[in-house]
């Protein structure tokens, strides 16, 4: 493969999967309004994606010469838990009261936190870019949640907050997942994570389904399958392309193009509204966290959420 087609591919690759993954909030928003709760959706995208990834495990392990230590794969099925589990139930649910734009910034928000998770577990320098990131990122995040909060109240609080708690714990997986992904591999990491949360979040929804009825109908599942494909598989094997083709740290600084996606979707397919304050906590918060990242990414590969 010629070089500069190398990174021009890998470019594409990058902006494409950040894409991709930030449509998740606004495919969400339309299931909704569809009458589908988050417990199903979760489970028709954990349904669909998981034999995918199951696809890839075994793959993965055919290769390896040696099997993983059984300590090394209960730790990455409670990873696999707190990410692909909890978190998504936490997003998700967070989602029902705060606008998709609003959603993608606050998760947007988590390398800030795993700035703070790597000086805690491994004496990483603060800086003042590091300050600087924090005020821009997270003064943009003020400013989009403040207009919100004066025509949804506290219910857009409860959902600000349960998405920023989704983006403390996955920036927690992130920190605590390194080790374990240096010794599987991202794709049998990955696998057996999935796996892993494949069961609380089919408990979780059975549980609900009998209380509380939502008619699978053609419209829910096909969202389904769009959130499963190509919002979760399709976006995670580009974005494993794009940092093996450009490496990390451009993979990482292209993924700044994820919440413009969320705000132009956002505005076109639900109608959301993007005006002064939008963009400006757009520009406040991208610009904080790629200010942030770029010294980061390269020495880490920090999964997009």
């Amino acid at each position: 493969m010629h070089p500069s087609f190398r990174h021009t591919s890998g470019l594409a690759l990058a902006a494409a999967g950040a894409t991709l993954f930030s449509l998740k909030g606004v495919a969400m928003k339309i299931a909704f309004t569809q009458g589908a709760n988050v417990e199903q959706m979760m489970s028709l995208r954990m349904g669909i994606a998981l034999p995918f990834f199951l696809w890839i495990g075994w793959r993965a392990a055919k290769r390896r010469e040696v099997k993983p230590a059984p300590r090394l794969i209960a730790t990455a099925a409670a990873l696999g838990v707190l990410s692909y589990y909890v978190c998504t139930w936490l997003d998700f649910t967070g989602l029902k009261y705060i606008s998709a734009q609003l959603e993608r910034l606050i998760l947007f928000l988590y390398p800030t936190v795993v700035a703070l998770f790597a000086w805690i577990a491994y004496g990483d320098r603060i800086t003042w870019r590091h300050g600087l990131a924090l005020l821009l990122s997270y003064g943009g995040v003020a400013l989009l949640a403040l207009n919100e909060f004066k025509d949804a109240g506290p219910n857009a609080a409860l959902g600000a907050g349960l998405v920023f708690t989704a983006a403390v714990l996955f920036a927690f997986y992130v920190t605590a997942s390194k080790p374990a992904i240096t010794k599987l591999g991202s794709p049998l990491f990955i696998s057996i994570a999935m796996s892993a949360a494949a069961v609380p979040i089919l408990i979780h929804s059975f549980a609900i389904s009998a209380f509380e009825t939502a008619p699978l109908s053609p419209e829910i599942l096909m969202i389904g399958v769009f959130l499963a494909v190509l919002c979760t598989v399709a976006p995670g094997l580009m974005i494993a392309e794009a940092i093996a083709r450009i490496g990390p740290g451009l993979t990482s600084a292209t993924g700044g193009i994820g919440p413009a996606s969320t705000a132009l979707a956002a505005a076109l397919i639900l109608h959301e509204p993007f005006g002064p304050p939008q963009a400006l906590a757009l520009v406040l918060t991208v610009t904080g966290v790629m200010l942030l990242t770029k010294p980061v990414a390269q020495t880490r590969q920090i999964p997009r959420p």
